[in-house]
């Protein structure tokens, strides 16, 4: 990046990067009284992946060194102007405010909270009433462990208070019909009873059943179905306690009098169970959330379209597509070297940030845009999970912040770092062994 006209011949240390964690670094080598040049590619200090920070500074770490790391650099935080000293301009400000953490099945909570406990961060525990209390948006029902259908346990309440009605999906053989499987939705109230039930109507030709089976059987082999679905015949709509609600399951919701027949019977909200897990394109499933905000534009009710698989979303009576979540699972790709270094040098994905423009611009629809930008971030994975910071000989050292470490930590992380350049003691209570360089051949 730019620097001084007359840069100096020799110095005692050159930091490679001016990033959070080499200007952190950089800022204790000098305090030291070494000599220090800060050298990077871009044009500005932290304007490359640190510019993109989230800037949220956390502690529920799985290992002590990373909560070590996270309180030792918050202290440094919050007297930010004292750590840095004399400083023109305006300062980044630490805003205190509160986390909230679940406790999942499978990761007690002791896990976390001993070593918060060891560390010296302040925390508590709250019941099930008292976070309900706390904060009265959140559903604390628990419905875990995972289960199959055909499982007697599966339609059981909650283990804790939900204050909602589900509206689960439902695909299996039919009980007595050894040629038919059933695909159907149901209301079940807080309590866990079963109030009503609607079976799909509009069944998917080759999909949900063969037409002309006797016919096709005989030249097929085994690529059809096995079982056609025993479609319904009663109303798209489901009674509860909150109000009548009407359900197009699937591809029904790109036939309008499914949707309209629901409205008609009083349905108050539309509902779209779907999975689009036998689509491996997002051609389909974009047709289905375009259906989704027609039927709603015609029905003048809101439609939520909810998919484990492909796209969920909610549309308004207007036709907005106010929520909309859910990619292909198939964009984990691996890039040479050569390709990154290339994208980083660019300024991001054009076509990304406006999709991020309209997502935004439907969530808040009388946003007016002052500026934006973009840029390329890359955020860094280390093999151990932990931040390197090693010598790799004599001369060369590194310090990779990693796993979301770098930002939030760079404080204590470059202060770190710059005691082993300078030959300092490791502090006892972390353990050195892991932050040793590893890297993947």
């Amino acid at each position: 990046m730019p620097g001084p006209s007359n840069p100096p011949g020799r110095a005692d240390v050159v930091v490679i990067g001016a990033g959070v964690m080499g200007a952190s670094i950089a800022l204790e080598l000098q305090r030291s009284g070494r000599s220090v040049v800060v050298v990077d590619k871009g044009n500005a200090v932290g304007g490359g992946s640190t510019s993109s920070s989230s800037a949220v500074v956390r502690f529920n770490y799985s290992t002590l060194a990373g909560v070590v790391a996270a309180w030792e650099s918050v202290q440094r935080w919050a007297d930010w102007s004292g750590h840095l000293g004399h400083v023109d301009g305006p300062l980044a400000r630490l805003v205190r405010c509160p986390m909230l953490f679940l406790e999942p099945p499978g990761f007690p909570r002791s896990e976390a909270t001993s070593l918060l406990a060891e560390v010296g961060v302040p925390f508590e525990v709250l019941d099930e009433h008292e976070l309900t209390r706390r904060f009265p948006s959140l559903d604390t029902g628990r419905f875990f462990p995972p289960r199959r259908p055909d499982d007697p346990c599966f339609g059981d309440p909650p283990t804790g208070r939900l204050d909602a009605v589900l509206v689960p999906g439902w695909f299996h053989r039919h009980p007595t019909i050894a040629t038919a499987n059933l695909n159907y939705s149901t209301a079940m109230e807080p309590d866990g009873r079963v109030v009503d039930r609607y079976d799909k109507v509009r069944t998917v030709p080759f999909g949900e059943f063969v037409p002309f089976r006797g016919l096709l059987e005989a030249v097929s082999g085994t690529d059809l179905p096995a079982r056609d679905v025993l479609p319904g015949t009663g109303p798209a709509v489901l009674d509860s306690s909150i109000g009548r609600l009407g359900v197009a399951i699937s591809w029904e919701v790109f036939f309008e009098h499914r949707t309209r027949d629901a409205a008609a019977d009083g349905a108050e909200v539309l509902l779209n169970p779907t999975n689009g897990a036998s689509y491996w394109l997002t051609v389909l499933q974009s047709q289905q959330v375009a259906s989704s905000r027609l039927r709603a534009l015609e029905t003048g009710r809101w439609v939520l379209q909810v998919a484990p698989t492909g796209f969920s979303a909610v549309v308004d009576p207007q036709g907005r597509t106010v929520l909309k979540v859910g990619k292909p699972q198939d964009d984990h790709v691996r890039v040479s070297a050569t390709d990154l270094a290339a994208w980083y040098r660019t300024d991001g994905d054009p076509t990304f940030a406006a999709r991020l423009d309209r997502t935004i611009g439907g969530l808040l629809p009388g946003l007016r845009w002052l500026d934006r930008w973009m840029t390329s971030c890359v955020t860094t994975y280390t093999p151990t999970g932990h931040p390197m910071i090693d010598a790799l000989d004599d001369r060369v050292f590194c310090c990779i912040g990693g796993n979301g470490y770098a930002a939030k930590c760079a404080p204590a992380l470059g202060e770190l770092a710059a005691g082993i350049l300078l030959g300092n003691s490791w502090p006892s209570e972390v353990d050195r062994d892991l932050f040793r360089a590893s890297f993947a051949a």
